[in-house]
């Protein structure tokens, strides 16, 4: 092989694309200097057709994911979602790292979502927020363009 082949470079690519619905009301905070960060669970199933019965069934055992969120996308996050509602989610993958109280190393995988699309809006959050219900669910999505994505604030949680 010659010198060229070896340094051949592939491009990396970090996307995730996913629906599920919140395992819990979102949480929504404020870093050091103010920014808003929305964290929330999602789940996520399969449906799966039965060999036997040939019925769809969904996975008894869903696929839990955490999800982060920024700036004003975080507060639209924080004022219309709750426990139970679906959501489209697209971003990135990020491990968070952090020493424990008890000195031990912990990670975590998360999404930082770049893109969120509210399949659902809480009804009763409408007439809080003055919000009109959603029709059409496109009229629901909210990008957020966080630049190359790394944050150097502590997420206040």
């Amino acid at each position: 092989m010659n010198q060229q082949q070896n340094s051949l470079r592939l491009p990396e690519q970090n996307s995730v694309i996913m629906v599920g619905r919140l395992t819990r009301d979102p949480e929504l905070r404020r870093t050091g200097t103010g920014k808003a960060v929305c964290s929330f669970d999602i789940a996520i199933s399969r449906r799966m057709k039965d060999t036997v019965t040939g019925e769809w069934k969904d996975d008894p055992n869903p696929t839990f994911v955490p999800v982060i969120v920024w700036e004003d996308l975080a507060e639209k996050c924080g004022e219309r979602l709750k426990k139970g509602l679906p959501v489209h989610v697209e971003g990135r993958l990020k491990t968070n790292k952090w020493e424990g109280t008890d000195g031990t190393k912990k990670s975590r995988l998360e999404v930082v979502a770049s893109r969120v699309q509210f399949l659902s809006i809480a009804r009763q959050e409408n007439a809080a927020i003055g919000a009109k219900p959603v029709e059409n669910v496109n009229e629901s999505s909210t990008q957020v363009d966080n630049g190359s994505g790394d944050v150097e604030e502590d997420i206040p949680f």
